[in-house]
Order: C-alpha cells, then structure tokens, then sequence
C-alpha cells in the first residue's frame, strides 16, 4: 500500500480552528484608544457571532479585562456576552490580564489568576485552559499554581526549549505536580488570515503539517490559531470551513475552543520538562525587558510590597475583626496591581504614554498600602499598654527578627532604649538634635495680618499649638507672642490669640512683633530593636544617658561590625569584605558602562563596542561612625559617551564625544547584619547605553540560584538562542540571586533590579543597574534580527533621569540560597514599622505579643477574607518540612484550600509541605 493509499483509507487529520483575537490592553498606543478599538470590533462582531451558528466558538485573548473594558462602555452587552459565553459560544478567563510571568510577584499572579475565574463566574465559568500566548518565558511553578486552581492543561509559545520535540508536553512543576502543554508552534498567530477559499484552507493545513514535520504528535490533530494582535475577527470562517470539509477527506476542519481541542488530543509518550522555560531557541523570550526601565520595575517593587508584604499583613495580624474596614481599598489596589501586569506594562515595551500610565497606577497602590499599613498601625498603638512617649515597633514579616528602628525622643544629650516590660538595654544612634526653636519671625504692626494668616483652628505656621504666652516689654521693646508645640492631642484654638493681637496692633501701630514657636528639644534617634515577634510587636522607650556598645565603628577608608570588615579602595572606588569567619572578597562594586544599540525588548551592543569601567576620580568619606550603624560614601567621576549612532535599525558606533557623570555610592554596615547595604546615586546624562555593577566573586562556579515566583530557581552559565535572537544568559530574579560553590559564595538583595549575569566563566555577578535605549522595537539588531513591534521612539527609555538604585551584598560561606537569602531579602526590603504610643489610653495588649506565629514555610500572603484569615506560602527548602500555625497561642484551625479558595482538607494547625510545594490556608478566627 502507498502513502497516499494509506494516507486516504485513515480517519482524517482533524484541523481545529481556534478563532481569537490577542488584545493588549495597552503597548506602543495607550489604553483609551486601544479600547475605542475594541468597542467597534465587538460592536460590530458580537451580533454577528450571535446570528452565524457555524461561527461556532471565538476566544476573547483568556482575560477577563478584556470584557469589563467592553462593558464599562457599553454596559448593555451584558446580557448578550453571557448568553454567548456560558453556551460555550465566546470563551472567557481564566486570566483577569495576560501577565508576564517574571515582571511582577507570584503573588500577583495568583490574585490574577483568582480575579479572572471569578469575575468568568458571571458568564458561566472560565475556559479551564491556562492559556499563556505571548508571555516572555515561563516561571518554573506555574504549572503548580495552574493545578492548584483546578486546570489540567495549558497552552503556550514562548520559551519551550530544544528538548521539547512535538507539539504537547508534560510540563512539570518543582514539586512534582504536571500540566499538559499545548506548544503553539509558530506562536499563537499561526492560523492568521486564513484564506477565504476552501482550496486556500485546504493548503495552509499541509503547509502547517509539513512545517510540524515530526513534530506532530501520532494521532494528534493540527491547531490553528485563527487570530492575531488586535485583528478583526474574519466573518467567513465557518463557511469556508464547511466548504473545505465538503472539497476533501484528508482534514476535517472544525472551528473549536482550545478546551475542545486539547481534550481530544494524545497524552500518552509525552516528554515532561521540570522547570522554567526560558529557551529563545524557537521563538524570542526578549530578556532585555527586565532591565529596560529600571524605574518601572523599582515602582512594581515597592506597590507590590507595599501591598503584599505591608498593608495586607498588618491589617490581618493587628486590626480587630470587628473593625477591619479595608477590604475595598485592597480590591482597588489589587486591581491596579493585577492590570500593570499585563506583559507591555510590566514588562515597560510601550509607548512613553502607556509607561506614564502604569507608573501612576503603582504610585496610586503604594499610598493605598500606606494608609493602610498606617491605620494598622494605629489600631495596635492605641491598645498597647505603654507610655506616652514609647515606640511601638511591629513586625509585618511572620519571621520574630529585630532590626534598625528610627524614632524621635525629646530632650538633650545622650539617650537610649529599653523595652517595656524589661529587657537589655538597645543600642542608640543619635542622627540629628533639634533645638527648641522651631518658627520665629518679628514684623511691624502693620505687617500683623499676614503673620496672623497662619494661624487657623489649632495651628500655627504648620505645627499644633498647645498653649500660647504674650510677653509685653516693660519699655519700647518688642511684644513676644510663644506658642508651645504640643507634644499630645491636647492643643488650643488660636481664635482667641488672633482677636487679642489684632487689638494691640491696633491700639500700638508703632509697635513690633516677635512671634516664636517653642517646642521641646528633639533627638532624632536610631535604635537596634531586639526579636519582635512574628506579625507581632515589641515596644520600647527612651531613657537618659549612653547606651550599649556595640561591634560598629568605622576609621580611616574601613567599616566594620560583628560580622563584616569593609574596605574601599580610593584609587578605583571598589571596596573589599571579609567575614567574620576569614573570607575576603576583594574589588567589589565596579561600575562597568558600555553602549547599547537595542531596544526596550532587547539588549543589543553597537558595532565595536568599548567599555568605560575606570573612573577618573574617586573621594572617600566617612559620614557616620556607630554604634548602630556606619556609613561610607564614595564619589566616583567617571566620562560616559554621550549617545550611540544609529537610527530605527540598529547603532553603528558610539559617540566620540562624552558626559562626565559622579556615581555617589553609599555603603552601610549595620549592627548585627552579615551584609553590606549599598546605595547608588546617579543623574544620566548619557543615552544609549548599559550600566552594570560586577561583583569578583569568592570563587568560581557553574550556575546560579534565584527568587521566583514561590521558588528559588537553577540557572546555569549559559542559554538556548538561535540565529532570531542571540542566546545572552542574562536572567531575572525577583528579589535576590546567590552565586555559590557550596562551600563559598556571594549574593545580592535588590530593589527592582532584576537582570543579572555570571560573566567570566563563573567568576563574576553582573547586576544591570540600567539601560537606555531611545526605540520600542529596533529591526537589524545584532543580537536580534527582527523588530519584536513598532519601530517607536520612545524617549523615556533612554532613562535621562536621576535614578537611585539600591540593593544589597551578602557574602557567605555554605549553601544560603534555599534558606536563609529570602529572610536576608526580608530583612533589607521589609523593614519594621513603628509607630508613637501617643495619649489615647490603652491596655488591652501588653507590651509586646503577637496573635499570629507561622513557622515553616516562606509566607508570601497573609489578608482577611469574609472566612477569616486566608494564609499562603511555599517551601524553598530540599525536603518536607512541618507548616505549623498557632492562633492566640493555640493551634490554628481552618481548612487547607487551593488557589481558589475550595477547601482540600482540615488543618487541625500542623501539615506537612512537600519541597517546593505551595500550601494556602483559611484559617477561622
């Protein structure tokens, strides 16, 4: 029997046709006008969907955003998308917003993930795909984090490695848990614009067949992905499918829903890959958009932390039930997050427009999170059975940890701390002294009115007035007017004041006038808090006179304390750490600047490139000395071309002329801390260029390990690329990344830093501080040969900014990155909070406490639900380890549940958590 007599007695290839449109919400056009957009393709496709029944089934992109845009328009389609969408007809979710995956926290992607199934709930449930089309790259849990919501299979593009022969697999999570894949190959426009004759479909499936080769799973079918950025759906589809079914036998055509599809399609021999995927060996995973605007990925650090790690938290651990009101802000909150994580606004490739937007939506959900977190705190303060002038300082990390607290005592001379309640002494650092003068000015009689303008209500030239004296002078001397500062909620109405000057101004026009605002003397201080407890508090007040010594100094170009001695070098502006335990790294922190010919999407150098890593000046001074902490500040002149040559295209050279730049660098070693806090100021003058900070590190290694989405990650030295995009090993990390050989090692904790690189065949950590670059999209790139979108300038790019850049550097000798970095990441990105005791009586609580203690796991979400208290985290380490939960000092109860909150088991307050497993609890309270 032939081929084709084999081929013609088989049951048909079935070709299912998913019809959809990809819509970003917002890229190189911004949000108002994609959505103008999007209005007139649904006003006009949606009764054409309802009234074509061969138009059987169209995907709206998997996210939900997509229809409440629609509807905040024209909220009278309601009725019609959910008559569609819950026959089958429209597909909707999972997803609130197509994220990217490594741009923003595992925690938002969850909250993504839920906002999306249970706004799909309206429209009669959500497609149970995880449907990833266009992210740049795969986090290694998302497999787990899409079995934990229910969903068996996923579809995605980007990122698949060369390990992966056929067009489905088993991809699997750190954990062990799997998801099928679906592999778009040929991304997810790969059934664009198909032919409106049946003889034309007929040929772009064997087309598509001979492309797969042997890549087409045996028995399976042929996906085509009828749809593309923003395309308007094509009316004809189902008559040609009918048309090209009637000419032939070869391919049964059916326009399906990716659900439908992948249900029908083989599982059995798939090859499983464990991890992430971030493979440019078939399509591009464009790595450069995690250092392209340092500033965007510096505001979703902080509105994610202040969020995540602050106000959620501390409303949850320290608000009483009964009074927690802060569910609707949080909601407003999360969505913004959820919506800036979209993969053009995290990932910052658009138009200058769309990256102003997002930067306004973090700033808007980081002072949510600080109103929040503040409200928190006061509802702790009022409680606390403390004096007036105590500090209470909480903790909104689950870990009992201490830490530098800032703080402002009255008085003069040295000062100190101690915990109320008893307790050792704290070390104190005196910053700033305020003198009791804090407002004085003398006016003539008929200058009175503009002064007395400042007084209104209670205040007087911005500050809350306690009482007032008016001095008259004996002779011609002037008239005094004091107004005391309060230090309490007991303040005056000035009215009166106002009324009484008024009339001697007056009956005395001659006179002068001598207004002084008095207040205590005031000593800005910085104390080492000992262990506050997990989710709890420990409060602590001044006392007169030195406090305790500690193992911080600082002399000559060295800092020092218990665990690190640092030392700069004056001549290169790098400096040298030693461990207590006798490990020198030495040339650490050295700038490295060369050009970048890329885009947003992408680095790319110029053709013959240079660097400038030698500055050609640098000053050293000390600026504090202890005993809480030492400071260092390096000035380094350095001369940077000021632009590269090139166009839309690519950069042919770089500039002969240059701009001279000072780096201010501040490096800070605090008591009891094993690292070096370091601080970057820079205003960039310079465009078209990369700049990086290299780390020599304590010996050679073969890889590295990073914070990701609930894991820390594997990486190697090297990357899959191919001649699209040239295989660069720079890699992302969330929050921290470790270099180790096992036995010694070098890691940095950073602030929205995210790409990093192990250059010199493992011997050096390259942290991106920046890149400018002035287009979107380039097309003739040397490490990218294609435009990756519209050949935009974008100005906002080329980071012409002050920009200040903040990380930290941990030296260790053994294994850290598992267990100990992410605490380490805690401790420099999280710190306590603090709050006055203040006037308002309170003694409900003690001195210090906690009602929460959690021990276990790497907790990345504590918030109150209308259930009670929903609990989330992983375990980084090799092994299971013991999650326990006590609640008021006993045994939290609840339910294990997954992602969507539907309950697995009892928790009876201990459960065992399997390596890498994510665990979530509702716990009753």
């Amino acid at each position: 029997m032939t081929s084709t007599e084999a081929r013609s007695t088989a049951a048909p290839t079935v070709v299912g046709i998913v019809p959809h449109t990809h819509w970003d919400r917002e890229w190189y056009a911004p949000f108002q006008e994609f959505r103008h957009r999007l209005v007139r393709i649904l006003d006009e496709f949606l009764p054409r969907l309802e009234a074509d029944p061969s138009y059987a089934r169209f995907l709206l992109d998997g996210q939900t955003a997509v229809i409440d845009d629609y509807l905040e328009v024209r909220p009278e389609a309601e009725e019609r998308l959910v008559r569609l969408a819950s026959s089958g007809r429209l597909g909707v979710g999972p997803w609130a917003i197509l994220m990217d995956e490594y741009m923003v926290s595992g925690e938002t992607i969850v909250r993504d993930l839920q906002m999306g199934m249970a706004r799909a709930a309206r429209f009669g449930g959500a497609m149970q795909v995880g449907y990833l089309p266009d992210m740049f790259g795969h986090v290694a849990q998302m497999p787990q984090i899409l079995a934990l919501a229910g969903l068996e299979h996923t579809v995605v593009w980007r990122g698949v490695p060369s390990a992966v022969q056929q067009t489905a697999f088993w991809w699997e999570a750190l954990d062990g848990s799997r998801v099928r894949a679906e592999f778009l190959v040929g991304s997810y426009s790969n059934g664009r614009d198909l032919p409106r004759e049946a003889e034309g479909l007929i040929e772009r499936a064997r087309g598509y067949e001979r492309e797969l080769g042997d890549a087409r799973l045996p028995g399976g079918g042929l996906l085509l992905m009828n749809g593309t950025d923003h395309q308007v759906p094509q009316p004809w589809l189902g008559e040609v499918v009918a048309a090209a079914n009637a000419a032939q036998d070869e391919y049964r055509f059916v326009v399906t829903s990716l659900p439908e599809y992948v249900a029908d399609q083989p599982s059995d021999g798939l090859t499983t890959w464990r991890g992430e995927m971030r493979s440019g060996v078939r399509s591009n995973v464009l790595m450069g958009v995690a250092s392209n605007r340092v500033d965007i990925h510096q505001e979703c650090a902080r509105a994610e932390r202040a969020i995540e790690r602050r106000a959620e938290p501390l409303q949850a651990a320290l608000v009483p039930a009964e009074e927690y009101a802060a569910a609707a802000e949080l909601a407003i909150a999360w969505r913004l997050l959820v919506l800036n994580s979209a993969h053009d606004s995290s990932c910052a490739c658009s138009s200058d427009d769309v990256v102003d937007a997002v930067k306004v939506r973090y700033r808007e959900v980081q002072h949510i999170g600080d109103g929040l977190a503040r409200d928190a705190l006061v509802a702790l303060a009022v409680r606390v059975d403390a004096p007036a002038e105590a500090t209470v300082v909480a903790n909104p990390g689950a870990r009992s940890r201490g830490g530098l607290v800032a703080a402002r005592v009255t008085g003069e001379g040295p000062v100190h701390v101690v915990p109320v309640g008893g307790g050792a002494a704290r070390p104190t650092q005196t910053v700033d002294v305020l003198d009791g003068e804090a407002f004085r000015v003398r006016v003539k009689a008929e200058m009175m009115g503009a002064v007395l303008d400042m007084a209104r209500g209670p205040e007087f030239a911005g500050y809350r007035i306690a009482r007032y004296e008016i001095l008259m002078p004996e002779g011609e001397g002037d008239i005094e007017v004091r107004t005391h500062v309060a230090t309490d909620t007991r303040v005056v109405d000035l009215e009166p004041m106002r009324a009484e000057l008024t009339a001697l101004a007056a009956a005395r026009p001659e006179a002068r006038f001598h207004f002084r605002v008095m207040r205590q003397p005031t000593r800005s201080i910085v104390f080492a808090a000992d262990e506050v407890p997990g989710y709890g508090w420990r409060t602590f007040e001044p006392v007169e006179g030195e406090g305790p010594a500690t193992g911080v100094g600082a002399a000559g170009l060295t800092l020092h304390n218990e665990n690190l001695t640092l030392t700069i070098d004056a001549t290169t502006g790098t400096y040298d750490v030693t461990t207590a335990d006798g490990v020198t790294t030495a040339g650490l922190g050295r700038i490295v600047e060369g050009g970048d010919g890329g885009d947003t999407y992408n680095y790319s150098p110029p053709k013959g490139d240079f660097l400038v890593e030698t500055p050609t000046a640098v000053r050293v001074r000390i600026t504090e000395t202890g005993p809480v902490f030492a400071r260092a500040v390096i000035e380094t002149d350095v001369d940077w071309p000021t632009h590269a040559i090139g166009d839309e295209r690519r950069c042919t050279a770089r500039a002969e002329a240059t701009a001279p730049h000072t780096i201010v660098t501040t490096l800070e070693l605090r008591t009891g801390e094993p690292f070096v806090r370091v601080q970057h100021d820079i205003e960039n003058r310079s465009r078209d260029h990369r700049v990086r900070v290299h780390f020599p590190l304590p010996a050679p290694v073969a890889g590295s390990r990073a914070d990701c989405a609930f894991a820390v990650v594997e990486r190697g030295l090297e990357t899959e690329g191919a001649p699209h995009e040239y295989a660069l090993p720079t890699w992302v990390s969330r929050r921290f990344v470790d270099a180790s050989d096992g036995t010694v090692g070098l890691g940095l904790v950073h602030d929205g830093l995210l790409e990093y690189e192990v250059v010199g065949d493992g011997t050096e950590l390259a942290l991106t501080l920046f890149r400018s670059t002035g287009y979107l999209s380039r097309s003739e790139m040397y490490y990218r040969p294609n435009a990756a979108g519209p050949l935009l300038p974008v100005e906002g790019a080329q980071m012409l900014q002050r920009l200040t850049l903040t990380y930290a550097v941990v030296p260790h000798r053994g294994d850290w990155a598992a267990a100990d970095l992410p605490r380490v990441a805690d401790d420099v990105l999280v710190p306590l909070e603090r709050i006055r005791r203040g006037e308002i009586p309170g003694d409900s609580l003690p001195p210090h406490g906690n009602r929460l203690a959690v021990e276990g796991i790497e907790v990345s979400a504590l918030h109150r639900t209308e259930g009670g208290l929903a609990l989330r985290g992983y375990n980084p380490h090799p092994e299971a380890r013991t999650l326990t939960v006590l609640l008021d000092g006993r045994p939290a109860t609840g339910w294990v549940v997954d992602l969507l909150g539907r309950p697995l088991e009892a928790f009876d307050g201990s459960r065992a958590v399997r390596s890498n497993g994510i665990v979530s609890l509702l716990l009753a309270d």
